[in-house]
C-alpha cells in the first residue's frame, strides 16, 4: 500500500529525499513525484508547490494513481505566541482549519458556518475544520518523545490545532485573532487544511508535522530559521516512517 509524503518546497523534503532507497522520479505539471523507500517503507514522496490549490491538486493527483496507508504532511510553519513553541520546536497538528474562508463582518472574522454551505457533507458538515487521524498523532508523539535527536537538542514537541492561511499573518494582533479560533491554536501555514480536506473526501488518514521557522508576529524575517525549521521536522518525519510502519 505505501505511505504518502507531501511538502509544500523542495528544501522541505531533501533531508528525506537523501535517504530514498531506489527511486523513481517524474515530473507533474512542473513537480517533482519520487517513488522509492525510507527505512523500508514504500514512500510516495511529493512537492506540492506552496498553498492551498497547489497542494489539493498535487494530492489529488496522487491520490487518484495510489491510495495510500495514510498521507504524512512535513513542513515549516510560524507558531503562534502563546503556544509555548521557539525556532526549532515541532508542532503536531490534532485538527486544521481554514482560517480565512468564510465572511469578514464588523465584529470580525467568521468562519464558513455563517455562510451556510459546508465545504464537504458527510455525515456531518464540515466548514473550517477538518480532522487528522488521532491514532497517528498520539503514536507519533510517543514515538518523537523516544528520538535520539542528531543535533543533541530534543525539541519540544506540541500537539495542538494548526490554522491555514494564504494571506499569513505578518502582524501580533492578526496573530492573536488566529490563535484565538479554535480555542487556542499553535501554528500557522498555507497547506494543511487542504490536504487534510482532500484526505477526507478520499478518506485516507492524514496526520501533519512542522518544524517552527518563526514566531507568528510583527513580521521580522531576519529572525526567522527556515533551514533549521525544514531540519528538524524532516528528522522527525523519518523517524515516524520508521515507527509508524503502514499506519
Amino acid at each position: 500500500m505505501g505511505l504518502l509524503l507531501l511538502t509544500a518546497t523542495l528544501p522541505e523534503q531533501a533531508a528525506i529525499v537523501s535517504r530514498l532507497e531506489n527511486s523513481v522520479c517524474q515530473r507533474v505539471t512542473c513537480r517533482r513525484v519520487l517513488n522509492g523507500s525510507v527505512e523500508e517503507r514504500d514512500v510516495t514522496v511529493v512537492e506540492t508547490g506552496m498553498g492551498a490549490v497547489n497542494t489539493a491538486h498535487a494530492l489529488t493527483r496522487a491520490l487518484q494513481v495510489r491510495r495510500p496507508a495514510y498521507v504524512l504532511q512535513v513542513g515549516v510553519g510560524g507558531a503562534y505566541p502563546d503556544a509555548g513553541l521557539g525556532l526549532g520546536d515541532l508542532a503536531v497538528a490534532s485538527e486544521e482549519l481554514y482560517g480565512d474562508v468564510g465572511v469578514r463582518t464588523n465584529d470580525g472574522w467568521r468562519g464558513a458556518e455563517l455562510i451556510g454551505i459546508p465545504l464537504v457533507q458527510r455525515e456531518k458538515a464540515y466548514y473550517n475544520s477538518f480532522p487528522v487521524d488521532g491514532n497517528l498523532v498520539q503514536r507519533g508523539q510517543e514515538l518523537l518523545a523516544a528520538v535520539a535527536w542528531k543535533t543533541g537538542r530534543a525539541p519540544t514537541v506540541k500537539v495542538g490545532p494548526f490554522v491555514t492561511v494564504q494571506e499569513c499573518s505578518g502582524t501580533t494582533s492578526l496573530a492573536a485573532e488566529r490563535a484565538a479560533l479554535a480555542g487556542g491554536a499553535v501554528c500557522e501555514n498555507m497547506e494543511g487544511a487542504a490536504a487534510a480536506h482532500v484526505c477526507l473526501l478520499y478518506d485516507v488518514p492524514f496526520v501533519e508535522i512542522r518544524g517552527i521557522s518563526n514566531l507568528v508576529e510583527d513580521r521580522r524575517v531576519d529572525e526567522w530559521d527556515l533551514p533549521g525549521a525544514a531540519a528538524v521536522a524532516q528528522e522527525a518525519a523519518i523517524n515516524l516512517l520508521k515507527g509508524l510502519g503502514d499506519g
